[in-house]
């Protein structure tokens, strides 16, 4: 499995994707709709917000979605959560 993971951009890609996921399941249809995680660094996973009223939102919800995440990929993989207001394609 290693081996594959390497070939398609490593580990920390697959991982990533499975951050992108669980945060999906995380916050819900309402802040899904309106945010798109961009990368995770880290453990950062930055998100991209639709706008800044979303970003405090969001800050404010931090410590339960990162709970929500632990709880979901393992304790460690995502412990801080930085936003961006841009852009959000909906849908993805």
């Amino acid at each position: 499995m290693g081996e594959v993971l390497a070939r398609l951009g490593g580990a920390g890609r697959a991982r990533e994707f499975r951050a992108f996921d669980a945060y999906a399941r995380a916050v819900g249809s309402t802040f899904r709709a309106r945010t798109q995680p961009e990368r995770l660094a880290g453990t950062t996973l930055f998100i991209r917000v639709a706008s800044s009223a979303l970003a405090h939102e969001l800050v404010l919800l931090r410590a339960e979605v990162i709970a929500r995440l632990a709880a979901e990929l393992g304790p460690g993989v995502v412990t801080e959560i930085r936003t961006r207001v841009g852009h959000v394609t909906p849908g993805t």
